[in-house]
């Protein structure tokens, strides 16, 4: 069995010894006919016919060797496609690009979207939330919190972490920011999460009076202690306070917020405070269905509860709305529109690949026509000559799907650092071999379809036929057509993406590029926490007036103020104005919600801000804090509707009034997309209490040599100390990660695709000359000038890609409204972007007909006549 599978075949004696006797006894019955024995052999040899076809045929019959004969078909193909080494590189990057890019694509889409959360019983799991629509956010505030923990009849359990979390500091000789979350004590059993070491937070743990205890994430655990155990039961000092270590979090756990997380810690909640009281903290809400309760059910619970809290502040909750939204979902968020982008992108990129391929081995068909019908007329069979072709497509499928898996294990990698910002659950994204493999398929079958065609059809060419149009021109007019059609759907598909790629691209020049309102160039934002035992207002203003020196003693400081908050930012919190001349609104009235924060007489000036009216605070100003105000112009309009603010009164941040005296240009104050919040500038360093220190300082100097010269400063006089110096323009950056996330991504897809189609049309028209010899000698030989065989070329590649573009831009119209969503400064059907992408694509597609064109133009007539 071995031998007759495996082994090489050998020349059969038996057989040869059987095919000479038939030759002798010919030759004989020749010979006493009477003709010489030299012409007898000869004829003999002529009436028996290829000798090596009949081993051929008798071998086939008796069984071959069919490892071997497998073996030799792979070499051949190998030594064949090594022979076209343009072919080759073109079809298996294409095939590469088009699995890889899909693969790397769904998989991620399968991560966010479809593969269940790592927790237990996952699907239970859902989002709460109170919609506050005037300021775009979704929370619970605390006391509603209590209420609903207490009253829920859909819900095991329903757990809360702090809207807001800080950065405290690790003390220490190197002190170090850690990112602490504050949770409920039932936090990690709503997850269904147990520590890997110690324990978990204890119910008694929320109240105000209890100890504080902390749990440590994994990374952070193995960071900073060293992946000890005896750390179990210490402390550790955080702004100054001790932190007992109760517990390690496994590593296998992702917390359920995309927010970077070293320790958590438990909320202050107090089950005696009075539900009225509205000087509150705001939650983010996770709940865990009861078993055999429905979604439906859970809104109908939610919304129950939500009308308990209502009925007590029908002005602050008159515009409100519930959120109940599987956790699932919740945590793919707004960037579901996005995937499904990049998805269709994917999805057009595999077509452009398959297409690509499709062309590329029509073509390959049509040059080797006359090979195959010479190889068919001196003998080989139809099975041999299919046999070989497939194992040729099949050497293509197999480098280019190797080639893939590495695509997608770099494309994965590249996309999970690239995207980190901007996409949630990067790190449990893998490769969905799934997706791969029906990539695979789809390439399979293209080239199925287009090779395996014509490969089956090998044993009926006929040679006078393929010869006779080879001197005609080529290829069928058939194969001709499906390979402009193919090039023509490419040059579409394309269009669409780069359309799509070009209005991101837009939306994302507007965003870092229409009125900021401020100067961001050479800005930057310091931060020094005093938290911790022993801090006081006193301590925090000496130590601000110091660093404030400090700052303006810098070479190169142009400007430093003392700021809670930056010109990104709308402040430190919100509160509800009233007017001396008119009624207070009504309590927590959030229509009429105003930005606070805390600003210093240099603010403007280090921030780049315009004085649109009136003027700004003096250091004199601050001897007599909280009585002033400068409101930005979103919140003149709002609050001055038509009138002069300048000298009004307001009340809205304690019990005293505050006189406005300026009225500054707007910010982007509520992200670069959005339009202005209103804002309320004071003449006080901390309208809400708080003792952290934030500086915006404007200096030539960078941000190295200010942060080194402010850290020597801090340990010579405040050791102990923390201080972080990040510039305005890596907060900007921060804020456009997504819409550079996604132009970048959806910009690679469409350049790719945009190569993929020029090959196309530079391929197109290359195979057209070569096969179009024959006619071009011809049309010289008539008459015809270099300059007009080169623009029967260029003509040609140019309705290629007019037919494409139009196409395309229909398809783009079609498909880029549902981008609309994701755009900022430009609409959906905006036609200057679709004039640069088709000009674009013009002078691309020109330059790719130059070549083919120019290599008409030079034929020598003669001598293409004279080879055809």
């Amino acid at each position: 069995m071995w031998r007759r599978f495996f082994r090489k075949p050998v020349p059969d004696a038996d057989l040869e010894e059987e095919l000479q006797a038939h030759l002798a006894i010919e030759t004989k019955q020749l010979m006493d006919r009477g003709v010489p024995r030299e012409q007898a052999e000869l004829e003999a040899r002529r009436l028996f016919g290829s000798r090596a076809l009949v081993l051929e045929v008798t071998r086939e019959v008796r069984g071959p060797r069919a490892f071997a004969r497998f073996g030799q078909d792979i070499r051949y193909a190998a030594r064949v496609l090594r022979r076209a080494p343009a072919f080759t590189f073109a079809a298996v990057l294409s095939l590469a690009l088009g699995i890889g890019a899909t693969t790397a694509v769904f998989s991620i889409a399968d991560t966010i979207f479809l593969r269940p959360l790592p927790y237990k019983d996952s699907a239970q799991l859902h989002f709460l939330a109170i919609r506050f629509p005037n300021i775009g956010t979704e929370f619970l505030p605390s006391p509603d919190y209590v209420a609903w923990r207490r009253d829920t009849r859909a819900f095991q359990q329903i757990a809360a972490q702090a809207y807001f979390n800080p950065i405290m500091v690790l003390s220490g000789s190197n002190p170090a920011e850690v990112h602490v979350t504050r949770v409920s004590a039932n936090f990690l059993d709503t997850f269904g999460v147990t520590p890997a070491a110690g324990r978990s937070f204890r119910p008694e743990e929320e109240l105000p009076t209890s100890p504080a205890v902390v749990l440590l994430m994994d990374q952070f655990w193995r960071n900073h202690f060293h992946a000890r155990r005896d750390i179990l039961g210490s402390a550790m000092i955080l702004d100054g306070q001790p932190y007992t270590i109760a517990g390690i979090l496994p590593p296998s756990f992702v917390y359920p917020v995309d927010a970077p997380v070293d320790v958590l810690t438990t909320l202050r909640i107090s089950p005696s405070a009075s539900h009225r009281d509205r000087t509150m903290s705001t939650f983010t809400i996770f709940g865990r269905l009861k078993r055999g309760v429905t979604p439906v059910q859970a809104r109908t619970d939610v919304d129950a509860l939500f009308a308990a809290s209502k009925a007590d502040f029908p002005q602050m909750f008159r515009n409100n709305t519930t959120v109940v939204q599987p956790l699932r979902e919740h945590r793919a968020g707004n960037i579901r529109t996005l995937l499904y982008i990049l998805m269709g992108a994917a999805a057009c990129l595999l077509a452009i690949a398959c297409a690509n391929v499709a062309g590329l081995l029509l073509a390959r068909w049509s040059a080797r026509a006359r090979e195959l019908a010479v190889r068919a007329a001196i003998g080989a069979g139809r099975g041999r000559l299919a046999r070989q072709l497939f194992t040729e497509i099949a050497l293509l499928i197999a480098a280019g799907t190797a080639a893939g898996m590495v695509l997608v294990a770099a494309a994965l990698r590249g996309f999970v650092y690239y995207a980190a910002g901007a996409l949630p659950r990067l790190s449990e994204i893998t490769t969905d071999f799934r997706v791969f493999g029906i990539a695979l398929l789809f390439s399979l079958a293209t080239a199925l379809l287009f090779g395996g065609l014509p490969a089956l059809r090998a044993g009926h060419i006929d040679l006078q036929s393929v010869l006779q149009r080879a001197g005609r021109g080529g290829a069928s007019g058939g194969h001709r057509l499906m390979r402009r059609a193919l090039v023509a759907v490419e040059v579409a598909l394309s269009v669409v993406l780069l359309s799509g790629a070009a209005l991101l691209f837009e939306t994302l020049w507007h965003m870092q590029n229409d009125h900021l309102g401020f100067r961001p160039e050479h800005v930057l934002t310091v931060t020094i926490p005093l938290r911790g035992a022993g801090a006081d207002q006193p301590t925090r203003d000496a130590v601000a007036a110091q660093v404030l020196a400090d700052l303006r003693r810098i070479p190169g400081t142009e400007a430093a103020a003392l700021s809670q908050c930056s010109p990104v930012t709308a402040g430190v919190g919100t509160r509800t104005f009233s007017r001396s001349d008119r009624p207070a609104p009504p309590a927590y009235h959030t229509a009429e919600l105003i930005g606070i924060c805390g600003a210093g007489s240099d603010y403007l000036k280090a921030a780049g801000i315009r004085l649109v009216k009136g003027r700004f605070f003096t250091d004199d100003d601050f001897q007599h804090p909280g009585t002033l105000v400068v409101l930005n112009e979103a919140a003149a309009r709002a609050y001055f509707p038509g009138e002069d603010p300048l000298g009004k009164q307001v009340l809205g941040s304690g019990n005293t009034w505050k006189t406005v005296v300026g009225v500054a240009a707007d910010t982007k104050n509520q992200g670069l997309n959005h339009p202005a919040l209103p804002q309320a500038l004071l003449n006080e360093p901390a309208p809400d209490g708080s003792l952290d220190l934030t500086f915006l300082v404007r200096t030539l100097a960078g941000e190295g040599v200010v942060g080194r010269a402010l850290r020597d400063e801090l340990r010579a006089d405040h050791p102990g100390l923390f201080s972080k110096v990040v510039t305005l323009d890596q907060t900007m950056g921060q804020m456009t990660a997504t819409p550079r996330f996604n132009t970048v991504l959806l910009s690679t897809f469409a350049a790719v695709a945009f190569l993929m189609a020029i090959v196309g049309v530079y391929g197109v028209l290359a195979f057209s000359v070569t096969q179009r010899r024959a006619e071009i000698g011809i049309r010289m030989a008539l008459g015809a000038s270099p300059r007009a065989v080169a623009a029967l070329v260029m003509k040609e590649g140019a309705v290629l890609v007019m037919v494409g573009a139009l196409a395309g831009v229909g398809g783009a119209l079609f498909l880029t409204r549902y981008v609309s969503t994701l755009l900022y400064g430009v609409t959906a059907n905006d036609p200057a972007t679709y004039a640069v992408v088709i000009v674009g694509l013009a002078f691309a597609a020109l330059a790719a007909s130059f070549l083919p064109a120019r290599r008409a133009a030079v034929l020598d007539p003669v001598v293409t006549l004279r080879h055809e």
